[in-house]
């Protein structure tokens, strides 16, 4: 997904996404780790069973000896089957501890990639994040769904925490435990350092909140669903669009078997510390067991509320899964162009009841119509007089435009004499070739012209030659592809 000249940040958010969802030789990442738990789910339960119905079975036997010394020999018996119970959970407990241990930390690290010491840096780390999320991923050719479907969990992650973020702000978020976690004041205010421990909302609420988004189709991992997916051979394309007699059941199995992996195969903490059988003791345990069952039920009352959002919080993760499927789409008719459309969906899944309206347009609120890194061409020259050297590209690059149609930007290209290559600028929408009117403007340009702005699209922006003479938008990726091309926001490292 990227090379060895990518800049510091692309590669820690290509190096999170791996964790997330890849292919490892260790079975590390984390959609691995719920594969192998859904294969070997089954037979773990039925040794349980088995042992414990060995232990009841001891137990009965003692009560029907038929003197003190078989008595004694049946009770060795039983405690020996107590001894097979005790390692056998205690071993499945250390794998199910060991999945919970993995979530947390890519939780920590995506909290960390993307917030910082106030609302303002939160907003431009989270932007970058989702900017390069979009900018690794090709737009066209074979690997486009493969590519995008890896992405979807850590950019619908992202976007859920400054969608809930937005939502507090708003106060329309009436969760009586995330609220008295929330205060504007200090949110921002002791952000993690590098290795250092979370805010309590950050651990309380936005952990639970990305856990969500990043588990919220783990359960399509299930040998079921991928036997539906792929088929009994494996030969099936599993991002086909599928009829709705098969797409139904399967999101339901996918919900059910989500809810199975996070109650059974990740379930709550362990609390480590050494019993020292001190009243203080039992306090700190006490207190991290209710912790621990807290976050477990914010986590299920969350993926639950996604499935029929009437609140605030589930509508938080639809709505950010709804825009996050379309921008990342899986479809086989993927077009980058289309991407504008996606806060348009949004909104119109709330008007149709599917989620609330607050959460559709918070949403549009933040990412306006135009997501980061999608490609601008924009131009402020008369129609009458343009010249090749007019035309713009730019990248956007940033959350929260003024207006929802203004995009703001980073200007990329050496088309535009306008603005000097690296700055940000807001393309008002009376300047943006999106918008059908204003790229109908420069349809008639003498054909002398529009060869020169298509001549300097293809050799400097590698773009193809004669797609469109003028385009009304412009993919990124190639443009990305290159180290020093990478970083697009002003005093940024990496």
């Amino acid at each position: 997904m990227t090379t060895s000249s990518d800049n510091a940040f692309t590669k820690s958010v290509a190096a999170l996404v791996a964790r997330i969802n890849d292919v490892t030789q260790t079975k590390e990442s984390l959609f691995e780790q719920a594969e192998i738990y859904f294969q070997s789910a089954q037979s773990q339960q039925r040794v349980i069973l088995q042992l414990t119905k060995v232990v009841e079975e001891k137990c009965k036997d003692i009560e029907t000896a038929k003197n003190e010394i078989q008595r004694n020999h049946l009770r060795e018996l039983h405690n020996d089957a107590i001894k097979d119970l005790k390692v056998e959970t205690a071993k499945q407990d250390r794998l199910r501890y060991v999945r919970l241990k993995c979530l947390n930390e890519v939780c920590i690290d995506i909290v960390k990639l993307c917030e910082g010491k106030s609302w303002q840096e939160t907003q431009q780390k989270s932007a970058k994040v989702l900017t390069t999320l979009l900018l690794i991923c090709p737009t066209q050719g074979k690997n486009v769904a493969q590519s995008h479907q890896r992405c979807k969990p850590l950019y619908k992650a992202v976007l859920s925490l400054r969608l809930l973020d937005q939502m507090l702000a708003s106060k329309y978020v009436e969760n009586e435990y995330i609220v008295s976690r929330y205060h504007l004041s200090s949110r921002f205010s002791t952000p993690p350092a590098s290795f250092g421990p979370l805010n309590l909302f950050q651990k309380d609420v936005a952990v639970p909140l990305i856990s969500a988004a990043l588990l919220q189709d783990i359960g399509m991992q299930h040998p079921e669903i991928q036997r539906l997916l792929k088929g009994a051979d494996g030969a099936l394309d599993p991002y086909r669009v599928l009829d709705k007699e098969v797409r139904v059941p399967l999101l339901i199995m996918n919900h059910e078997q989500t809810i199975e992996y996070v109650s059974e195969g990740l379930g709550t903490g362990h609390f480590d510390e050494e019993n020292d059988d001190s009243d203080d003791y039992k306090l700190r345990k006490d207190r991290f067991d209710k912790s621990e069952n807290n976050r477990a039920r914010l986590l299920r009352s969350m993926l639950d509320g996604a499935i029929k959002p009437r609140e605030a919080l589930g509508s938080t993760i639809k709505a950010a899964q709804i825009y996050t499927s379309i921008v990342l789409s899986t479809k086989p008719n993927f077009n980058f162009e289309d991407l504008p459309k996606a806060t348009k969906v949004v909104i119109h899944s709330a008007q149709r009841g599917a989620l609330t309206l607050n959460s559709a347009e918070s949403l549009q609120k933040i990412m306006g119509h135009f997501p980061p890194g999608f490609g601008v061409v924009f131009c402020l020259a008369n129609d009458a007089d343009v010249t090749p050297n007019e035309f713009s590209y730019a990248l956007v690059n940033s959350l929260n435009p003024t207006h929802v149609n203004e995009p703001n930007c980073h200007v990329v290209s050496a088309l535009g004499a306008s603005y000097p290559i690296g700055n940000q600028c807001t393309i008002s929408a009376q300047q943006n070739l999106y918008f059908e009117q204003v790229h109908n403007r420069f349809s008639t340009l003498a054909p002398a012209t529009l060869d020169a702005i298509a001549q300097k699209i293809a050799t400097e922006l590698d773009q193809p030659k004669n797609r469109e003479a003028i385009p009304r938008t412009w993919s990124p990726h190639s443009y990305f592809h290159f180290k020093k091309q990478q970083n697009l926001w002003i005093n940024s490292k990496g």
